[in-house]
C-alpha cells in the first residue's frame, strides 16, 4: 500500500516532466533535451542516495532525518540562488506554445 501511495505520484511526476520537455524544447533539440532530463534525473538520484548513506550512517533515526532535512534545505536554497542569478532566464519570452 505504501509503495502505491508513493509510487503513483512519482510516476505521474516523471510523465509530467517528460511532457514539459517535449512541449517546451525546440523541435531540433528534443533528443538532447530528453537526454539532459534523464541525465540530471540520474544525477539527482545518485546525490540523494549518497546523502541518505552519509546522513543516516548506520541506522535510520530522527537525528539523521533532521540532518537530511537541513541538507535538503541547503540544496534548495543553493538552487534558488542559482536560478535567481541566471541572467539567461530573463531573455526567455512567455509566448503561447500551444
Amino acid at each position: 500500500m505504501v509503495a502505491c501511495v508513493f509510487g503513483i505520484p512519482q510516476g505521474l511526476n516523471s510523465l509530467a516532466l517528460q511532457n514539459s520537455v517535449y512541449h517546451q524544447a525546440d523541435p531540433a533539440r528534443i533528443g538532447s533535451s530528453a537526454g539532459l532530463l534523464r541525465t540530471f534525473t540520474y544525477l539527482g538520484a545518485m546525490a540523494a542516495s549518497c546523502a541518505n548513506g552519509v546522513l543516516f550512517s548506520h541506522r535510520a533515526d530522527t537525528a539523521g532525518l533532521h540532518r537530511l532535512a537541513w541538507f535538503m534545505l541547503a540544496a534548495a536554497v543553493g538552487f534558488l540562488v542559482l536560478t535567481v542569478a541566471d541572467r539567461s532566464l530573463s531573455s526567455l519570452t512567455r509566448g503561447d506554445r500551444s
